[in-house]
């Protein structure tokens, strides 16, 4: 993919446009859940970036909060694992021709439907680790990029670093996304900025 030139003004320096992508409303629809254990610790859900490959079709189950009887409804996007989108048939046949380009889609089970298991494969080494926030333990909290190893097309892609929890997309992927997900009504896919939430002021009295 093609990355940005590294050339700017002397008066004025760009700071490139990325963001993290994941399932959103996730207060309002369900989450699903591994119905196996097993099947966890086998690695096939495995989302550092590596292609996979399933000789069956492992099952989810809707998650159901405790002292409900029901769960909440599904999204068309769905949170499972970090690191990975699920998606329904409605939002695979939309997000595909797009997504499919940076990741598979890998078929799972619930409740007798299909769910497809978004696993991105496009890696790009383009986080400034020097430069970004971390945590005591070292991993990264707040990401600072490399302007010119991000794409300049649209793409959605993993950072080696974070790439067993974070999707990315830049601001073309981002608008062309919004674009489907429009156009389709896709419920449950959501843009926020890499890095916890800014900390609310405590009210003063």
């Amino acid at each position: 993919l093609p990355t940005r030139s590294t050339a700017t003004s002397t008066t004025e320096v760009l700071e490139v446009k990325v963001w993290e992508l994941k399932s959103g409303s996730v207060n309002d629809f369900a989450p699903l859940v591994f119905a196996s254990d097993k099947d966890v610790e086998s690695g096939m859900f495995d989302t550092t970036g590596a292609s996979l490959s399933w000789s069956s079709k492992p099952k989810v189950d809707v998650f159901v909060e405790p002292g409900k009887k029901k769960p909440k409804p599904l999204a068309d996007v769905s949170a499972l694992t970090p690191g990975a989108l699920v998606m329904n048939d409605k939002a695979k046949t939309a997000l595909e021709p797009f997504l499919s380009r940076f990741g598979q889609f890998l078929e799972m089970d619930c409740a007798g439907e299909s769910r497809w298991f978004y696993n991105v494969t496009n890696l790009i080494p383009c986080i400034d680790e020097a430069r970004s926030a971390k945590r005591p333990s070292g991993s990264i909290m707040k990401e600072a990029f490399i302007e010119e190893r991000v794409p300049v097309d649209a793409a959605v892609f993993k950072d080696p670093l974070t790439a067993a929890a974070v999707l990315y997309v830049n601001e073309e992927g981002k608008a062309a996304l919004e674009t489907i997900i429009a156009d389709a009504a896709i419920v449950g896919m959501a843009f926020t900025e890499p890095g916890p939430p800014p900390k609310k002021p405590r009210p003063r009295y």
